[in-house]
């Protein structure tokens, strides 16, 4: 017998449970987010071995979901200064590099962006041989300059030779300390939003390192001896090396922890997830008990990007939602109290009217500390021009169209579909709601998240382009299971549970025989 603990981290809480290998929750608690992130992880971690009583020793494992990365994009905070080297001359230098940045992320990274000679054809062949002299010139104007580098070719994921080679030049001119992204490893098939992915990357090395550092120092705070992991955003882990060197990969990890944990509570494999927080609900489908992943570019940050993420739609309605009318007409946020519900909301004595007093006073929630039923009615009576009856009622009206609009943008068909309430907030959804079939609210759902990386398995992933013209789509498919599961295991997932998530053959437009190749595995973590 052995046990584990999830922790994640959100704006406003820091979830934590503690699972046996058989996946049962056994403790739980639910911390405010503290502001050095270290000492809410450390609280939480502390609870739930405190009610739990299980010894140290039978801890094997600790999954960490966070929004560290997230946060330091969109607050411009901690990123590094980055070099960035396009390989694609003369075909591609129609666009400057960083082009669609927001101009205050532009002035943070653009001063070492260079241009050099190279690339491949859709199939491999080589477009522009490398220029060693002016690459390594490029690279001496950068030493003492930048604190990672972000490399891409055209074409890099077909052949990734010419990334590779420039990348030793780097270790070579700039020392081995040089935090290094190859765009090959990290985006798609299209140029520019490969390179935007791979620069804000690199841009997140420091913050990657940071949040490592602190988990473990954490960890040994509390004297516990277990394997850590972080959660990554396609619903599987990732050890704190490859975080230090994937960073982006942890971005949008929240929703999907919350996707994966509230489908295995609720038995529903395909459906719809509304994770209901303090500021936002955050929506994605279920497929197979994993997230459906985007097909679209998406923005992080004010940036494009093309690497994979979750299918997640938000809205802003939470628990510590502002509500404001203007005699009948009722506006929900978008800006919220957060964590500071207890402070500033009405119930708990404050003067700001949020989307949780007026579930209190309707009894649809049971908080301690909190005014009268009465009492909260006759406060939030006092900020309306109309009765506070017709304020509740256009305060549901609203969530209901919010949340219908919701769950039709992640519908892709007609039929009827389950949805999976969870989450703080998840006392706000509506229990019917037009094209659903039912709604479920399992137990623990609160947690569902925490339970969500807690449960998470390792997983594989690998794609090619071929010429199917000079190739053959089914051996170059084994091939790349064959690989897939070849890297699965040196991560220590356990042959037997080892399964086929993703497998595709994809014919690429405008491109005669081409062939996008994509195989996915995961797996449980090896006891």
């Amino acid at each position: 017998m052995f046990y584990k603990i999830g922790v994640d981290v959100g704006g406003t809480n820091t979830d934590a449970v503690l699972v046996s290998n058989a996946d049962e929750i056994i403790a739980k608690t639910k911390q405010t987010t503290t502001s050095d992130i270290s000492s809410g992880i450390e609280n939480a971690i502390s609870e739930v071995l405190s009610q739990s009583k299980i010894p140290k020793e039978l801890i094997k494992y600790i999954m960490l979901g966070t929004t560290h990365c997230t946060n330091a994009l969109v607050e411009r905070k901690e990123l590094n200064k980055v070099g960035a080297i396009r390989i694609g001359l003369p075909a591609g230098s129609a666009i400057p590099i960083m082009t669609d940045f927001p101009e205050d992320l532009k002035k943070m990274l653009e001063k070492h962006c260079y241009m050099v000679n190279g690339g491949y054809e859709y199939d491999g062949r080589l477009l522009n041989p490398l220029n060693e002299m002016q690459i390594k010139a490029c690279l001496l104007k950068m030493k003492g300059e930048v604190e990672s580098l972000a490399i891409t070719g055209i074409f890099s994921k077909i052949n990734a030779d010419q990334e590779i080679q420039v990348k030793d030049w780097a270790k070579e001119i700039l020392g081995d300390d040089i935090k290094v992204s190859c765009s090959f490893q990290i985006g798609g098939l299209g140029l520019l939003d490969r390179e935007n992915a791979c620069i804000l990357n690199a841009a997140l090395h420091g913050v990657a390192l940071k949040m490592v550092h602190a988990f473990r120092a954490t960890v040994s705070r509390l004297q516990l001896n277990a394997q850590l992991f972080i959660g990554q955003n396609d619903g599987t882990l990732m050890s704190l090396e490859q975080v230090q060197q994937f960073p982006i990969h942890t971005i949008s990890s929240g929703p999907t922890n919350s996707i994966r944990g509230a489908g295995l509570m609720s038995k529903v494999k395909n459906g719809i997830v509304i994770d209901v927080g303090g500021t936002t609900s955050d929506a994605g489908a279920l497929i197979n008990f994993f997230p459906r992943e985007s097909t679209q570019a998406t923005e992080i940050g004010g940036v494009l990007t093309n690497f994979r993420m979750p299918d997640v739609v938000s809205v802003g309605i939470g628990g510590g939602t502002i509500v404001r009318f203007d005699h009948d007409v009722c506006t929900l946020g978008p800006d919220s109290v957060g964590f500071r519900l207890k402070e500033k909301s009405i119930a708990f004595g404050g003067d700001t009217l949020t989307l949780s007093d007026f579930f209190i006073a309707d009894n649809q929630l049971q908080l301690n500390d909190v005014l009268q039923k009465r009492e909260l009615v006759a406060k939030i009576s006092s900020t309306l021009l109309i009765s506070y009856e017709q304020a509740l009622e256009l305060v549901k009206t609203e969530i209901q169209q919010k949340i219908e609009k919701l769950v039709d943008a992640l519908k892709n068909n007609a039929d009827e579909v389950s949805v999976v309430g969870c989450g703080g907030g998840a006392f706000l959804l509506p229990k019917k709601i037009a094209g659903v079939s039912e709604v479920l609210f399992p137990r623990d759902m609160e947690v569902a998240n925490a339970f969500g990386v807690c449960i998470a398995k390792i997983s594989s992933e690998e794609e090619i382009v071929i010429n199917t013209m000079c190739a053959d789509e089914k051996e170059e498919m084994q091939k790349l299971l064959d690989k897939a599961k070849s890297n699965l295991l040196s991560k220590g997932a356990k042959q037997e549970t080892i399964a086929v998530l993703i497998k595709e053959a994809v014919p690429l437009a405008y491109l005669p025989g081409a062939m996008l190749l994509r195989i996915k595995l995961f797996g449980d973590l090896n006891n």
